[in-house]
């Protein structure tokens, strides 16, 4: 709402320059006794959330009346919107019209947040691992949103909430390196010991094992080139093998004395010959032996693999999974060869009984019946016990035509069990050769969606941008810590992928920089300082040697405010940076208490912001603050009212609590709050 200008200066005006003689000097002493910040920073910088559960036109045209200069869209539906769970499509192109002109009219600048049922751009799904139809469906909400923000809102971001896949906290970040000190954070305890393995198979995104580190696994030993030598006593290392290959001291020997190189797992062309290496056989208890291998087995494993080979990576999830389904291939592959063996076998008798069969059938033709009766011969039974029956005689005859069916049906469940058991081998070989992290697969997946977003932002500015004050951005925000996207290296990450898969998309037609230029401007992230302070209950306390915490809580906020203030120079310095969100709350759960109010590290990371220029700024509320909210993150900020007459300062908390809140009586009153006419005190005296 304009208000006019005259004689005194209020931060609800529209004023440009703000250095006159009613500029604030001394920070304005909070309802806490706290001091506020006094960072200029009022109604044209910090806005707030509209109602999600009312009308948006009413919603906006009751934060103009309180004085937003700022604003933020929200919808909690998806797909058909209900009455308590509006989306943008609730909406009619008047009624968006409408928003937009009434934003213009009371100059003020509004922002879209997209639907909070939808989270993840990958289409995760945490039972089956990456799903398109979940993909898609995230990605149609949203341009519900871009279609909203382009016809109903003055431009700006078009907030969507990260959540891209689940992830093991202390993987990732168990010594998280910032500004040259360690971090250390982790999902639970024992996440270190216990945490899931997942990997998904790279043609589909299914998810194909779900493994804890502390689910040991087992391989067969197999006898080494070095062992080989020291049993024979002759020099093999660095000699030709039988298959022309050079032994080396750590190479497998073979069945026929050949080199089996390593490097099955990173090279799949050499997985097969994995079936002809020799195990080791304990003949005291009849038995191959095994060794067990450990999560930390894999994670050696995996780092002198890339120590060895950069810009070949091999995570140890990987590794571990790899290992698990080769166990497979050579169970299978080793039951395709016991029946095989055994086909031939078969094979060389029904030919031979088929043969004689010919012969006496042939014989039988032409004897007479009784030297027929003579041709016979004697058939014991088969099964276990037969020692107790005495033999049969049986024409000879009926007895070929017996074992020609017995071994045809032999070869027949050969061909079916060595058949079945070399299609699981390949099966497990297939996907062995397709194995991949979850965050491979799923980032390449985060990347598209944001690049088909942020082209669909692009053209819709580009239809739109007569009435839009400000481009549209699609900008994902930082949200559950349990997830990928919610730390700040995440989002980052994020933005900066989907700007590739952007220029990637866009390069043939408009060239590399104009296509860059493009991606840059709309694809940027939303970042939320309160969903931020949620990693500080995964943040390690520092400890004695005993493990006995020995940090304070002011000491342990500080060193935690340190670190989410490097990091918010990080996401600054790689420029994607767009929208910032402001919420607070003690760092365990999304509370969205009144800005300040909690431990959130609020005025380090905005003191930084203000003085790189940053101005896009969203107070949150939550469940119990919907209306104190913005006057709240006012005051934090030092921004002031003042009283009309006699110049006197207030604070926006004040103003709030005398006639919203009733903690203070109010000087005046109207309207339905006003006693009636009719009603008069004992005195006759009328209020006035």
């Amino acid at each position: 709402m304009i208000f006019t200008n005259n004689s005194y200066y209020n931060s609800l005006d529209r004023i440009e320059d703000r250095t006159s003689d009613n500029e604030i000097e001394d920070p304005i002493e909070l309802s806490s006794g706290a001091k506020s910040l006094n960072m200029d920073l009022g109604p044209q910088e910090l806005g707030t959330s509209l109602n999600p559960f009312q009308h948006a036109l009413h919603a906006l045209n009751a934060k103009i009346k309180e004085g937003a200069s700022k604003v933020e869209f929200e919808f909690f539906g998806a797909g058909k919107g209900q009455k308590d769970r509006a989306t943008p499509e609730s909406f009619d192109k008047e009624e968006r019209a409408e928003m937009r002109a009434l934003a213009e009219i009371n100059e003020v600048q509004s922002s879209t947040h997209a639907t909070v049922a939808v989270t993840g751009l990958a289409g995760f799904n945490p039972q089956r691992g990456f799903e398109e139809q979940n993909r898609n469906q995230t990605l149609r909400e949203v341009k519900k949103a871009i279609d909203f923000a382009a016809e109903a809102s003055t431009g700006g971001a078009i907030v969507l909430h990260t959540g891209e896949w689940d992830r093991p906290i202390f993987d990732e970040y168990g010594s998280d390196k910032t500004a040259g000190e360690i971090f250390n954070f982790t999902g639970y305890a024992e996440e270190e010991k216990r945490g899931m393995i997942p990997v998904v198979d790279a043609r589909t995104g299914n998810m194909t094992t779900a493994l804890r580190k502390d689910e040991p696994i087992y391989e067969p030993v197999f006898t080494t080139v070095a062992e080989r030598e020291k049993e024979l006593g002759v020099k093999l290392v660095g000699k030709k093998a039988t298959n022309d290959e050079t032994y080396a001291a750590d190479d497998w020997i073979g069945i026929s004395g050949e080199a089996i190189k390593r490097g099955w797992e990173y090279e799949p062309e050499k997985a097969k010959a994995m079936f002809r290496r020799v195990p080791h056989w304990n003949s005291a208890e009849m038995e191959f032996e095994t060794t067990q291998r450990d999560w930390k087995y894999f994670q050696e494993k995996a780092k002198n693999w890339n120590e060895q080979h950069p810009g070949q990576d091999l995570a140890p999830e990987e590794l571990f999974a790899k290992t698990q389904f080769m166990n497979s291939v050579l169970q299978a592959r080793g039951s395709s060869l016991y029946h095989g063996q055994r086909y031939d076998m078969y094979k060389e008798h029904r030919d031979a009984a088929k043969k004689a069969l010919e012969f006496y059938e042939k014989l039988d033709k032409t004897l007479p019946e009784e030297e027929k009766r003579r041709l016979v011969t004697k058939k014991g039974l088969s099964h276990e016990g037969s020692g107790l029956i005495p033999p049969k005689d049986m024409p000879i005859v009926d007895y070929l035509r017996e074992q020609v069916k017995e071994n045809e049906n032999s070869m027949r469940y050969i061909h079916e069990a060595s058949a079945s058991a070399d299609v699981q081998a390949t099966k497990a070989q297939e996907s062995m050769n397709n194995v991949m992290t979850v965050k491979k697969y799923g980032l390449k997946k985060s990347a598209e969606s944001l690049a088909e977003l942020g082209i669909q932002t692009w053209r819709k500015y580009e239809a739109n941008k007569e009435h839009l004050q400000n481009p549209l951005f699609v900008a994902p925000e930082n949200w559950n810590p349990l997830q990928y996207g919610s730390h700040p290296d995440e989002l980052k990450e994020m933005v900066l992928e989907g700007r590739k898969a952007m220029v990637s998309k866009l390069s043939a037609s408009l060239g590399k920089e104009r296509a860059k230029e493009i991606a840059e401007r709309h694809i940027k992230s939303t970042f939320d300082i309160g969903h931020l302070n949620l990693w500080k209950s995964h943040m390690q306390r520092k400890t004695d040697a005993n493990g006995v915490p020995i940090e304070s809580d002011e000491q342990f906020d500080k060193r935690f405010g340190k670190w989410a203030l490097n990091k918010v120079k990080e996401m600054h310095e790689a420029k994607v940076l767009g929208h910032i969100h402001l919420s607070d709350n003690f760092g365990y759960d999304d509370e969205h208490i009144n800005v300040g109010k909690g431990n959130a590290p609020i005025k380090e990371i905005m003191a930084f912001m203000v003085e790189k220029g940053y101005k896009d700024f969203v107070a949150e509320p939550g469940s119990y603050n919907p209306q104190t909210v913005l006057p709240e993150a006012w005051s934090f900020f030092g921004s002031p009212t003042y009283h009309i007459q006699g110049g006197g300062q207030g604070r926006f908390s004040q103003m709030h609590k005398r006639h919203f809140g009733y903690d203070a009586p109010p000087m005046y009153i109207v309207g339905a709050y006003s006693p009636s006419n009719e009603w008069k005190l004992w005195s006759e005296v009328p209020l006035e």
